[in-house]
C-alpha cells in the first residue's frame, strides 16, 4: 500500500510546471519604456539598476537581460525565452540608441 501511495505522489509531483526567472527582475522589464534617447547614464541606473552586462568591445553599450527557463513536468523538455535591452551611449554619457531583443520560447539543447 505504501508503494502505491508513493507512486501516486511521485506522479502528481512530476506533473507540475517549474519556471525559473533569471537576469533583470520582471519589474525592470516593465520599466524599460521609461528610458528615452537623450537620458544620461545616471537616470538609466536610477531607473533600471546596474546593467546585467557591459560590452567588452565598447563600454558605452549596456545590456539588461531577463530570461526564463520553463519545464512543464519532471521528465519534460526545458524551454528557454529571453528579453534583452541594449542601450548605447555617446561620449557625453547620453542614450543614443535603444534596442529590444526578444528570443521566443524554444527548446534548450541537451549536451551529453
Amino acid at each position: 500500500m505504501r508503494a502505491l501511495i508513493f507512486l501516486v505522489l511521485l506522479l502528481l509531483v512530476s506533473c507540475t510546471h517549474t519556471i525559473h526567472n533569471h537576469g533583470a527582475p520582471g519589474i525592470s522589464v516593465e520599466l524599460w519604456d521609461k528610458i528615452k534617447v537623450g537620458d544620461n547614464k545616471e537616470k538609466v541606473v536610477h531607473t533600471l539598476g546596474a546593467p546585467t552586462l557591459v560590452s567588452k568591445f565598447d563600454e558605452n553599450v549596456w545590456y539588461y537581460i531577463s530570461y526564463k527557463i520553463k519545464q512543464s513536468n519532471f521528465l519534460g523538455k526545458r524551454k528557454y525565452s529571453s528579453k534583452s535591452l541594449q542601450i548605447s551611449f555617446d561620449q557625453d554619457d547620453r542614450v543614443t540608441d535603444i534596442k529590444e531583443i526578444n528570443v521566443a520560447e524554444r527548446s534548450l539543447a541537451v549536451i551529453n
